[in-house]
Parts: structure tokens; C-alpha cells; sequence
């Protein structure tokens, strides 16, 4: 039984559990393999955003309450100078909003550093279709010990759907997400789970599990074939 504690993810078990046998009953199968098939739909989920840079829920950059794993800038990486222009690491920045915990700060001393986040438009600037982040204070002088254009800037932020809305279920379930991306998503995690010995024992072959890694590889190459389209690129 799916509960909100679950991992958010792409596509529920039953979902997953049919990509693997489409002529399964999934009300029949085990829960501790239905609970198999919602962590492999989470880890898939993760790998679809990894795979292809697109979220359909908010994902964050950094812990909020640990600075030191936000995403940083050098100045010497900025696309300009003045303002410093850099290029975030990740497609479709949400707004920054305190409010969420997202944070900016520039760096004021060696080991100090300022929050801005409440000064946009005046301390620094975004534009979030492009990803760019202009930043208009910055320390100018330079020491033996303490180059200010290195690690300049930090931030912790959320990417995903901008301007889209998300519709997460009861159970973590993004609802919202694209039927091709659930698909997708669902026979990444199947493909995980036809390798499993224990998941062969727990759903009966018909002919479509007879062999684990022909039918691991077929779903793989359907998972590809929509990452591929997401992302522009194919790795296979």
C-alpha cells in the first residue's frame, strides 16, 4: 500500500508492475514486491531527471540548511564581467522564494558571505527562461590568501515546471507529468525489476518474463527512446 511517506515519483506500482507483465493483476501481487516496484519507480524517477535535466515537480539544488552542497559560481566562469553573468547549472529555475528557502548569497569575506536574496533587481538579477543569473555587487579588492573572484556566488534553488501546474496525489505521485514520461518512467523501473530473482518468483511467466534480461534490455530501450526526445540526445 502506497502512503505519503513514499518517495515522490513518475509512475505508481501498478504501473510499473504492468510494464513488466501487462497481463498481471497487480491487486494479486505480493506487497513486498508492489513496495519493490514503488522504490524502483522512485530511483527511476531520479534517473529520469539526471537522464534528461527535466523535472515535473519542484527538485532543489542544495540543502538548505548545508551551504556548502548549494550549486557556486567563479567569476572566471561568468558568460561577463560586469555584471557578472553565469549560466545555472540546471534548466528552468522556479523564482526564488525566500519563503521556500531558497537563497542567494556573494561572498563578502574569505569564509563570510551576504544574503540577497531579498534584493533582486538590486544586488543581482535573473533571467529564468535563459538560466542566467546576473550579479551587480561583488567584492573588488583581491588578496595574496583570498581571490574574491573565486566561488563569488551561491545559491539554493528549486528547477522544474515553470509556470505549470503540479499535481503531486496523496501517495507521491506526480500526476501531473506527461503520460509518455510516466510510461517511460515505469519501464525504467520495470527494467529493474525483471533482473530481480525475487520479482520472477512473485509474478507468474507467460512467456514475457522467460527471459529477465531480454525483457530488462526491451524496456530499456523504450525508456531511452522518450528520454532521448527529452533531452536531445540518445546514449545508447
Amino acid at each position: 500500500m502506497s502512503t505519503a511517506g513514499d518517495p515522490i515519483r513518475y509512475a505508481t506500482a501498478d504501473e510499473v508492475l504492468l510494464a513488466l507483465d501487462a497481463d498481471t493483476d497487480p491487486a494479486t501481487v505480493p506487497e513486498h514486491t508492489r513496495n519493490r516496484a514503488i522504490k524502483r519507480a522512485a530511483s527511476a524517477t531520479n534517473k529520469w531527471i539526471n537522464r534528461t535535466g527535466r523535472a515535473f515537480h519542484p527538485v532543489r539544488v542544495g540543502a538548505v540548511d548545508e551551504p556548502r552542497s548549494w550549486e557556486v559560481h567563479d567569476v572566471q566562469d561568468a558568460m561577463s564581467w560586469s555584471p557578472a553573468t553565469v549560466t545555472l547549472d540546471n534548466a528552468r529555475p522556479m523564482p526564488l522564494d525566500p519563503a521556500e528557502g531558497d537563497t542567494i548569497e556573494i561572498r563578502s569575506g574569505r569564509s563570510q558571505w551576504d544574503d540577497v536574496t531579498d534584493e533582486e533587481g538590486d544586488a543581482w538579477a535573473m533571467d529564468y527562461r535563459r538560466r542566467r543569473l546576473r550579479v551587480f555587487e561583488r567584492r573588488r579588492a583581491i588578496s595574496r590568501r583570498d581571490d574574491p573572484n573565486t566561488s563569488f556566488v551561491r545559491l539554493t534553488y528549486r528547477y522544474g515546471p515553470l509556470g505549470e501546474d503540479v499535481q503531486i496525489n496523496a501517495d507521491n505521485v506526480v500526476e501531473s507529468a506527461p503520460p509518455d514520461v510516466r510510461e517511460a518512467v515505469a519501464a525504467k523501473a520495470a527494467s529493474m525489476l525483471a533482473l530481480s530473482d525475487n520479482t520472477a518468483l512473485d509474478i507468474p511467466d507467460n512467456g514475457q518474463l522467460a527471459s529477465r534480461t531480454s525483457r530488462s534490455e526491451a524496456l530499456e530501450s523504450a525508456y531511452e527512446d522518450t528520454a532521448a526526445e527529452y533531452s536531445g540526445f540518445s546514449s545508447l
